[in-house]
């Protein structure tokens, strides 16, 4: 239920955007650009490296306006990255054919450059491939009605959930245990898997899964979701980010759970 705290919330994220962030967002080719940006390592080397990849993917001309940006995107709030993607949607929908494989291809290409993929970066290319591919072609109807059909799903989903931000088993397990205390009784027996079970690849494959089922099974599983990150009365921002990822993947877009309160 979105708040008077959530509306205050976005306003708060939009000002804390510099503006030249805000006008790229508007800009179908400035828009892939930004979305390059938010993908940037820390490093020097690691940045270097990305420049490298853009520059051979969408040309000389786009490197240099990615090197021009860079300073504004430092400033921006972590927080702020996923609702400056869902501003940049509108005008990434517009493109098509061999623009979009290429803006697909350097995406990827970024998301890996350091043969490691974070979640911030799972959720950014999730979601972003999610909603530009549902501009071509629209969601067709669920074929799963039925929650137990898909109870190994959502252990692997609430399991990764669990142990994402979790540095004990106990933590984990805690976590893992709030959340499956929402799912139905047939579910109640799932266990927490181990951390090679339910990881980003894993995750990946259930949510395609899950993106078919029913909005009554989706609602259930989105607040299992967030009684898993949410136990602990603290949401982080990268726990927020995957959750919304998942929630866009399965076509219920969800407010910062941080603000729900």
């Amino acid at each position: 239920t979105l708040t008077d705290s959530h509306f205050r919330q976005a306003q708060s994220l939009l000002q804390s955007i510099p503006e030249p962030i805000r006008e790229a967002a508007h800009d179908p080719v400035a828009a892939q650009i930004l979305v390059y940006g938010l993908l940037l390592g820390d490093g020097r080397t690691e940045r270097d490296r990305q420049q490298e990849i853009v520059a051979r993917h969408a040309g000389p001309a786009d490197a240099l306006a990615l090197k021009a940006l860079r300073p504004a995107l430092s400033l921006l709030d972590p927080a702020a990255r996923l609702p400056l993607l869902q501003l940049a949607l509108p005008s990434l929908r517009q493109l098509a054919g061999p623009a979009l494989d290429r803006f697909a291809t350097t995406l990827d290409e970024l998301v890996h450059a350091d043969s490691r993929v974070t979640p911030f970066e799972y959720a950014l290319q999730k979601m972003l491939l999610h909603q530009l591919q549902l501009a071509r072609q629209p969601a067709g109807r669920s074929l799963v009605s039925s929650i137990d059909s898909v109870r190994q799903e959502a252990a692997v989903v609430i399991s990764g959930l669990a142990r994402l931000n979790a540095r004990e088993e106990a933590a984990a397990a805690k976590a893992f245990a709030a959340g499956i205390a929402q799912l139905p009784a047939s579910l109640r027996n799932l266990g927490l898997l181990g951390a090679a079970q339910c990881g980003l690849e894993q995750l990946d494959a259930a949510l395609d899964r899950l993106a078919a089922c029913s909005l009554p099974i989706k609602k259930t599983l989105l607040f299992a979701a967030a009684h898993t990150i949410g136990g602990d009365g603290t949401v982080t921002v990268e726990e927020g980010e995957l959750y919304r990822a998942l929630a866009a993947t399965l076509d219920c877009p969800m407010p910062n759970l941080a603000m729900a309160g």
